[in-house]
């Protein structure tokens, strides 16, 4: 009976939490929008004024409405709330300029039109590149600025290059065969140092603890974007660990073993309980999504055959479209069951 009210009363205060969470997000969102315009959007149609043709809409969208606004929108916002202290003006900066250079390295990897091996040496000699065109005249000058406000900007340089080497080594295993537990390294090694760079914009000392939690909070996005990406990974021959599951249960097992790290991980931290319960908040309410995703692929498993065969299903079978209402509602209850369950 205590074990039954103990969750009716988890489930309730997640139902009450949900709004705030959410709205703390929208917020953030919000005030990342305003400093986007102010201090980006300048730079931006300064290289539109400029292009000779290799940049494109998409590349532009890219960067304002996902990686410059996300990655101090959402991610710094949940690193400020682990620390207990909201990103300052100068680590916003860093962070919006450099996280608008990964939607331009993103769409290097992406594109197979796009150059990008002369790239590496510039990660850390940025001033010995002598731009080709304007897409990279723009990938420079957010680099450059972004370094400058740096507090830390050798680091950040060298897990730069580690995002970078690591993202070579996934394209290079492209179309090839490639054991599980590669496929898991390059999953982590990829999120991990991606969040650890992201991290390293901010200027408090990164603690061994609080690196091994960042580490492991980066894979397990991964993972869970790997999952969301599932259709498109597969027409482009791409090994993920979503593509190579033939058992989405074992799957989903897995993922929730690698939540279960990230929760252990925080508790291992020296932040204040407060900063460590807001923070697996922040990411349980990430991960909920995934396991819509996980759900839906379960029911595929389930009524087509006994294996999962990504490549013999259609587009509509794979991809997981959030903007349902069922989907959303799936979500929030997923949300409110993990709630119960860590928090």
């Amino acid at each position: 009976m205590r074990n039954n009210s103990r969750s009716f009363i988890n489930a309730t205060i997640g139902i009450l939490k949900l709004p705030s969470v959410a709205f703390f997000f929208y917020k953030n969102a919000k005030k990342q929008k305003s400093f986007i315009k102010k201090n980006l959007s300048p730079i931006l149609n300064s290289s539109i004024e400029t292009n000779d043709g290799s940049l494109s809409k998409a590349d532009l969208k890219k960067i304002t409405d996902y990686y410059a606004l996300g990655v101090p929108g959402f991610l710094g916002a949940s690193f400020g709330r682990l620390r207990g202290k909201a990103l300052s003006e100068s680590e916003r900066l860093v962070m919006t300029y450099l996280g608008g250079i990964s939607g331009l390295l993103d769409d290097l990897f992406d594109d197979p039109h796009k150059e990008w091996s002369h790239l590496e040496k510039f990660i850390l000699n940025p001033d010995s590149l002598r731009p080709k065109n304007s897409f990279e005249a723009l990938g420079l000058q957010l680099y450059l600025k972004g370094l400058d406000k740096a507090s830390k900007p050798e680091k950040l340089k060298q897990k730069a290059l580690e995002v970078f080497q690591t993202e070579k080594e996934s394209i290079s295993q492209q179309g090839k065969e490639i054991s599980k537990e590669k496929i898991k390294q390059l999953t982590f090694l990829k999120g991990g140092n991606s969040f650890l760079f992201y991290r390293l914009c901010m200027e408090h000392p990164l603690e061994a603890a609080e690196e091994k939690l960042i580490y492991q909070a980066g894979g397990l996005m991964q993972m869970g974007n790997d999952i969301f990406d599932i259709w498109e990974d597969t027409q482009q021959g791409i090994q993920t660990l979503a593509t190579y599951s033939q058992n989405i249960h074992e799957l989903t097992t897995d993922f929730i073993n690698e939540l279960n790290l990230v929760v252990n991980y925080a508790h291992s931290t020296n932040f204040p309980i407060k900063n460590i319960l807001q923070f697996i908040d922040f990411i349980l309410l990430g991960i909920s999504r995934v396991l819509v995703c996980l759900d839906q692929f379960k029911e595929l498993q389930d009524s087509e055959a006994s294996l999962f065969q990504p490549e013999k299903y259609t587009r509509k079978q794979l991809i997981c479209d959030m903007e349902l209402f069922r989907n959303r509602k799936a979500a929030i209850k997923h949300y409110l069951r993990l709630h119960s369950q860590y928090l």
